[in-house]
């Protein structure tokens, strides 16, 4: 017995020495970026860039969040609220054309669209010499240092370029250096239109104002709109530094430090400009506050502000390390079939990255459909926030991997969104609360866009509460619950119980609504295709969660009990949830024949994840399964964020094989080189959507336990996790050998009692605030 177990504490430890020397959290490559899509992002929530690293003219794409064409207006159609009723009632007879049209008319908004998220240009740094061979070459993104490199050799000197974008100093730096003092290059900075460039002493000066022309219906005003400014200084060491033109050129130079920054005067508070804010004031107060920080000053405070926050949480399994191999060729092993668990962990480790690139302080706007990283003026859907997954789904591992400060943008967002909401709720719909559709920018869009077909999602301003409740509900933050989420929770369902109106069947319903953004015919027509229905089961599904998730927090709010019955009141006079005659969720009041099977949104199973009203029934269970592999049958799964939310889908379902079938899918057909998601074309939800797969495989906490690798699939049998967050407040830490937990490990930011599950088995254990508890492993059940 004695042999037995020293036999496993030394294979254990084994596997734990393997999986320690493998810190796999750097994407890496052998040579420049050509295009945007290879080359690397870095970002501190408000300020982004793209760098390409190249040899002769490297180009460093810039973003700033606040950057986009459009301008405040009241989009809501004047006609909405006086034939509201007369589209309800069409659609309560099932004349759902009818219903269409007239949604069209008078309820779609004025303007029907928006305006995009816009670059604010580049910087481009041109080589004076480029003679020589470059030997050696490597560019390299550490994701746990936030740190740019990209290095090679030419004429018998090394060259080394390493940038990042500072939070604590708010402003993009970059260092080149040579191991000889012959450093010769001229930066310039640019950008497509609506701007001036200058150059005087050591600084580039761009300033400009978004000149918005043409399509005035569609879009809304033409004008001149958003002001912006951006400032580059250069510090040229022992070099010499002169004007040309508009750009300015280094010679002679061993180590030259370039900075930049960039402002507008666009007003969070107001979701509007601001004319009395001066951009360029601004970029000359950032620089002049950091003037006394060099390079090295300046990392080390950008290191100690974000190295913390990325290294709370890490991913690791056991086998072969491929760090010798760069990142691109490594997913190309992957989609040729090859084997490399290394890359899911940085695929995990990156979607963390990312969002704290594009989502915390400075920023005070969440990720859009592209992070923060944009290199078009009229980008893909406007690179917008698009709120029937999409903005959501940027946020879903956003507290289950640790990364639960990025939230605070989206809160701060949706916070100023609900005076737009509330106009929207009354004006629209003769309604109390705010409201929402499936498209909002920074001026705070609220009516239906571009067509009803794909904008009647009134319940996506609840939607948006329920993700910022779930901040709550991870950290157990009631400042947070007071000030920003309850708020929206609150005006929400007193948004939905003015809404709501009675059906034949005198169920409370909504209408008009659809089930994003698919449609189906009505019986005896296989050929018109309609989308405009009412009480669609998404609706049903999020009603049914918002409402518990204010009656979990009315002790702490203070609600009175009335309010809380008069929702239970409502929920159950909520149509039922149903099973179609396929034995999958009916995703419709009707049943329906859907115009698309392959359909990427599933919006069906929001009830599954991320909400939780499937998971306790085991029929429910069985049918969202028989919903997925239908959706699968017919082509489902093919843009990346769709894909990304089955892995999802299957660890709640506890199919670990299945999730990680998803996964390997979501690399093999929706991953750029630079592990970009590709819907196509880029959008970064895929990411953030598969990073939150990852998680939930591994720990799952809804329905009032902690539920330790419920989702673990074959292909990862050791691994070891550290820092996964679990509603309550809990932090847990696990190793895995031969496919079975053996250590684990929690904390909990409260006083309180925790069920803790493992393979049905429960544990009840008591949390002091703070203190570590190991989880006793063989698990035995408690209960």
């Amino acid at each position: 017995m004695k042999e037995r177990i020293y036999i496993f504490i030394i294979l254990s430890f084994s596997i734990f020495h393997s999986l320690a020397q493998k810190s796999n959290t750097s994407l890496w490559y052998r040579q420049p970026a050509t295009k945007w899509t290879e080359a690397l992002p870095i970002g501190n929530g408000r300020l982004a860039a793209m760098v390409f690293g190249k040899t002769n003219m490297e180009q460093i794409q810039l973003n700033e969040e606040t950057i986009w064409a459009g301008s405040k207006v009241d989009d809501i159609n004047p006609g909405a609220k006086s034939h509201l009723a007369e589209i309800q009632s069409l659609l309560l007879e099932e004349k759902n054309k009818e219903a269409y049209n007239l949604t069209k008319l008078h309820l779609l908004g004025t303007p029907p669209e928006i305006r995009s998220y816009q670059p604010l240009g580049d910087i481009f740094i041109e080589w004076q010499d480029t003679t020589g061979a470059i030997k050696n070459y490597i560019r390299r993104l550490d994701l746990s240092t936030a740190l740019h490199t990209s290095s090679y050799q030419r004429n018998n000197s090394d060259y080394e370029m390493q940038s990042f974008i500072s939070a604590p100093a708010d402003m993009f730096v970059l260092k080149i250096k040579s191991s000889s003092q012959n450093l010769h290059f001229r930066i310039s900075l640019a950008r497509e239109k609506d701007a001036t460039i200058s150059a005087m002493d050591n600084r580039l000066v761009m300033q400009g104002q978004i000149i918005d022309r043409g399509n005035v219906q569609k879009k809304g005003p033409e004008g001149a709109h958003l002001r912006f400014a951006a400032l580059v200084t250069v510090e040229p060491g022992e070099g010499t530094l002169s004007t040309q033109g508009n750009s300015l050129e280094i010679s002679g130079a061993k180590e030259v430090v370039i900075r930049m920054t960039a402002a507008t005067d666009y007003d969070h508070s107001k979701l509007d400009f601001n004319r009395s804010i001066d951009p360029l004031q601004i970029c000359n107060n950032i620089l002049q506050r950091n003037a006394g920080k060099n390079f090295d000053a300046l990392k080390k405070e950008h290191l100690a502000e974000y190295q913390p926050l990325f290294s709370a949480s890490s991913l690791e399994f056991s086998g072969q390390p491929k760090e010798d191999i760069p990142t691109d060729q490594r997913l190309l092993d992957v989609k040729s079939g090859k084997k490399d668990n290394g890359l899911f962990a940085l695929y995990y480790q990156y979607g963390r990255y990312l969002l704290l690139g594009s989502s915390r302080y400075p920023a005070k706007l969440p990720a859009n459909l592209q992070g923060k990283w944009n290199p078009y003026f009229d980008a893909p859907w406007e690179s917008d926030y698009h709120t029937n997954i999409n903005l959501q789904m940027n946020y879903w591992p956003a507290d289950l991997a640790n990364v639960g400060v990025t939230v605070l943008p989206l809160g701060m967002f949706m916070q100023a969104m609900l005076v737009p909401g509330r106009n929207c709720a009354a004006k629209m719909y003769g309604a109390n609360g705010w409201a929402m559709h499936h498209v909002t920018d920074i001026f705070g869009r609220t009516a239906i866009n571009a067509d009803p077909m794909w904008g009647t999602s009134p319940l996506a301003g609840a939607w948006m509460a329920l993700s910022l409740y779930d901040h709550y509900d991870f950290t157990r933050d009631e400042k947070f619950l007071r000030e920003i989420a309850f708020p929206l929770m609150k005006e929400s369902a007193d948004f939905i119980k003015s809404f709501l109106v009675r059906d034949k069947n005198g169920y409370f319903v909504t209408a008009p609504s659809m089930s994003p953004e698919n449609g189906f015919f009505l019986p005896g027509d296989s050929v018109t295709r309609h989308v405009i229905t009412y009480a669609p089961a998404i609706d049903v599904q999020i009603i049914h969660e918002l409402f518990n998730a204010i009656a979990a927090v009315a002790s702490v709010m203070k609600d009175s009990p009335g309010y809380i019955d008069d929702l239970k009141k409502i929920q159950k006079q909520l149509p039922p949830i149903r099973i179609n005659k396929y034995g999958g969720i009916q995703e419709w009041i009707n049943d329906y024949q859907e115009q698309e099977p392959g359909h990427r949104h599933m919006s069906q199973l929001f009830g599954l994840y991320p909400g939780t009203t499937l998971t306790r029934n085991p029929q429910f269970l069985q049918a969202s399964r028989t919903t997925i592999e239908n959706r699968l049958k017919f082509g489902g799964g093919h843009t990346g964020w769709s894909r990304a939310w089955m892995i999802n889908f299957y660890a709640r379902l506890k199919d670990g094989n299945a999730a990680f079938l998803n996964l390997e899918q979501l690399l093999i057909k929706s991953t750029l080189s630079n592990l970009f998601d590709d819907h196509p074309p880029f959008q970064i939800d895929g990411n953030f959507g598969g990073t939150a797969g990852i998680a939930e495989m591994l720990l799952q906490s809804h329905n009032n336990q902690v539920e330790l690798l419920p989702a673990l699939p074959d292909a990862w049998p050791d691994g070891k996790v550290k820092g996964l967050k679990a509603r309550g407040g809990l932090t847990v830490d696990m190793v895995w050998v031969n496919g079975k937990l053996h250590k684990a490990t929690a904390t909990s930011s409260i006083n309180q009692t925790v069920k803790i599950n493992y393979k049905n088995n429960v544990q009840t254990i008591i949390f002091k605030k703070g203190r570590a508890v190991p989880i006793a492993v063989p698990f035995v059940s408690s209960r």
